[in-house]
């Protein structure tokens, strides 16, 4: 049960390589094939340029056939091979999927979905995390692979199980969760005031009367409940069971290999888990990098970002990408020409210290046959994909070790917040279309053109870290939980820019409303309030009016009174009957200040906000053509930047007067000048030395 804190993860520094060279491979999956195709398909492989596959992900039911034997023999003769081609290899553990043996004996160890209905086996991610049964075989498991493999030499890292996701809502979760509330509210009494349960007659008597709230409890729907402090304490709980299954296996491991970094792969800006804290507990961050028809490079790069500050802001691992198209979204595109070379690179300038793919070949069956690979259905190595990762496998095998370990020095922090995202979901009043996650990716957006380097930091940031940061911004930090406000506001009055938004700081962190007006624990910071709240259907015409020019508002906005010290930045015009009061605010605050973002404005109205902030904290803005990204990563050890200049565009850019003058080209050894011409989505690496 998830009752107890996990044990916090090493904190040996660990580097993530394939014996010495740039981690470049991917999952393989030889047991779906013919033991005759592995080592040709090796050869394939090695003519890439790969030199790393991550193995076992999906094979619990062929090293385990029942309880009391286990086959380790296929799995010897494929780390076998990989040894004699000297690929580096990540370890799984299997445990992301059940073998059907397992419900079968054990009918406890699958999940009870939100409507109630207990699964039986199928599909994968079905384990209840709660289960004994479950648990007791998947660390058990765990310490057998460990004891095997954890000596090889070829061994880079393990893998526990796969995209951890999904919620249970069985009796043991039940049960589960109602001891984890006991041991955080402590008595009855201290439960019903956090949840506010005198709402619709909820006040609960007994510890046992507490159900999870689901289709038939108190779900509203699979996002939002009638007690919205019950709905987030259940994710908080699902977040911790899943947490605890990862360490269990995790601790398992570290009974026979203490050398080798553990993780698991997360995914995007995902809901369900608390990344943040799951980070305190790998080694190591990796993460499935699957961008949609939509993502722009300014989203995938806060996913990018997200996942480094997860980690700390040490590096990351780039578990899965595709290196051509997905098989899942509404439109799976063929990524074009250059354009699988320059994801790639992006990560990298992000922090990524690997690039892997999903998958290494195609499957033949089952629901991902058609999943992009490095080697294809026909496969032929003349094909346009495999050319493209040949070429950058090259191009990393030559390159690859200068990016290792390198750092991102960035003057802006973005906080992110897992209960604010939980919590926003459970606010009926606003429109679907005003979600955590839009209203994060909008403003990193207005940073991410000025090529301002952004940091994901959570709530629990450190005030000696918080105040390394020329800015701080909040979008939408509905949650503010104890300390964080007076954290804020002591950065503020010691100098710092601090830049939040609409529905941010009105909730408590059991999610009742902090009273007083909002915007709650910030008011006293942003020197304002919000009287009223207002929400905008599509047709509303309404506009923020800024010295420098207009800005389109829609989906939300806010009644300001500016009582409390601050003053305008803009003012409302349009439909309204509150048009010339105060569309966003700066307050001056001891030596800082705070910026309040009052309506969710556009793309023109977050750069002149962002605009005002950068002048404020005297942020120095990289200019680039608008496809063009400029990130940089530090190595203080050998005296060196790189700078990763990314054309996101399909056809050929000119960058005048770029600031790269004298610098060499990593890829190509020449010299840069003032005047840069890219490729359609071409990359070039500038390297400076900073004792020069």
């Amino acid at each position: 049960m998830a009752t107890q804190l996990p044990h916090p993860a090493s904190s040996q520094a660990f580097t993530i390589s394939a014996n010495g060279r740039f981690c470049f491979g991917g999952d393989w999956n030889p047991e779906q094939w013919d033991e005759s195709t592995w080592e040709g398909d090796i050869i394939k492989l090695e003519h890439a340029g790969i030199n790393e596959a991550t193995i076992n992900v999906f094979s619990w039911a062929l090293i385990q056939p029942s309880e009391e034997r286990y086959d380790f023999s296929m799995l010897d003769r494929i780390v076998a091979l990989l040894d004699k081609h000297d690929f580096g290899f990540i370890m799984a553990t299997s445990t992301g999927a059940l073998p059907a043996w397992i419900p079968a004996k054990y009918p406890d160890t699958t999940r009870t979905d939100y409507e109630g209905r207990h699964h039986a086996f199928g599909m994968r991610h079905n384990a209840c995390p709660n289960s004994p049964n479950f648990q007791r075989l998947s660390t058990a498991l765990a310490g057998k692979l460990s004891e095997r493999y954890g000596n090889d030499d070829h061994l880079v890292a393990w893998h526990i199980s796969n995209e951890y996701g999904g919620e249970c809502y069985c009796e043991r979760c039940a049960t589960a969760f109602r001891t984890w509330l006991k041991h955080k509210y402590g008595s009855l009494d201290a439960l019903n005031r956090a949840w506010n349960t005198n709402f619709w007659s909820h006040t609960y008597t007994d510890f046992e009367q507490i159900l999870p709230p689901n289709t038939l409890t108190d779900g509203i729907d699979n996002r939002r409940a009638t007690l919205s402090g019950c709905n987030i304490d259940y994710k908080r709980f699902q977040s911790d069971s899943l947490l605890a299954n990862y360490t269990g296996e995790r601790d398992a491991i570290r009974e026979h290999d203490a050398k080798h970094p553990i993780t698991t792969n997360l995914m995007d800006i995902f809901e369900g888990l608390d990344y943040f804290k799951w980070g305190e507990q790998m080694d190591v961050i990796s993460w499935d990098d699957y961008p949609f028809i939509n993502t722009t490079p300014s989203d995938n790069g806060f996913k990018h970002d997200l996942m480094r500050g997860v980690g700390g802001g040490k590096p990351f691992m780039l578990m899965e990408s595709t290196p051509s198209q997905t098989n899942w979204h509404a439109y799976n595109v063929l990524k074009e020409p250059g354009k699988m070379r320059l994801q790639s690179y992006q990560a990298i300038a992000h922090g990524a210290d690997t690039v892997q793919y999903f998958q290494l070949k195609q499957s033949a069956g089952g629901f991902e046959k058609y999943h992009g690979a490095v080697i294809t259905h026909e496969g032929r190595e003349d094909e346009r994909v495999f050319r493209e990762v040949s070429a950058l496998g090259a191009e990393l095998n030559a390159h690859g070790h200068d990016f290792l370990g390198g750092l991102i020095d960035a003057p802006v922090a973005m906080m992110f917040d897992w209960d604010s995202y939980w919590s926003l979901e459970n606010v009926s009043l606003l429109p679907e279309s005003f979600t955590y996650r839009n209203q994060v990716l909008r403003w990193y957006a207005p940073f991410h053109r000025r090529n301002l380097a952004v940091d994901v930091v959570p709530e629990s940031i450190s005030a000696e870290r918080l105040n390394q940061y020329k800015v701080l911004v909040a979008p939408a930090l509905i949650m503010v939980k104890p300390g964080v406000a007076e954290l804020i506001e002591q950065y503020v009055q010691a100098g710092g820019v601090f830049l939040t938004t609409i529905m941010s700081g009105m909730h408590d962190e059991n999610d009742n409303v902090i009273l007083g007006g909002y915007p709650g624990a910030f008011r006293n910071v942003c020197g304002m309030r919000v009287e009223e709240l207002d929400m905008y259907p599509e047709n509303k015409k309404v506009q923020a009016v800024f010295d420098s020019g207009t800005s389109d508002v829609s989906v939300t906005g806010g009644v300001i009174k500016l009582d409390d010290g601050a003053r305008p930045l803009a003012t409302y015009t349009g439909d309204v009957f509150y048009r010339g009061t105060p569309a966003a605010t700066v307050n001056d605050y001891g030596s800082g200040a705070a910026y309040f973002a009052g309506a969710v404005m556009d793309k023109a109205g977050t750069d002149m906000i962002v605009d005002n902030v950068a002048r404020r904290a005297g942020l120095h803005a990289i200019a680039s053509p608008d496809s063009v990204e400029v990130i940089t990563r530090s190595y203080p050890e050998r005296h060196q930047k790189l700078t990763f200049i990314l054309n996101h565009s399909g056809a050929a850019v000119t960058y005048p007067n770029a600031p790269f003058d004298g610098d060499r080209s990593l890829l190509d050894g020449t010299t840069l000048s003032k005047n840069l011409t890219l490729d359609p989505y071409g990359v070039i690496i500038a390297v400076h030395d900073t004792d020069r």
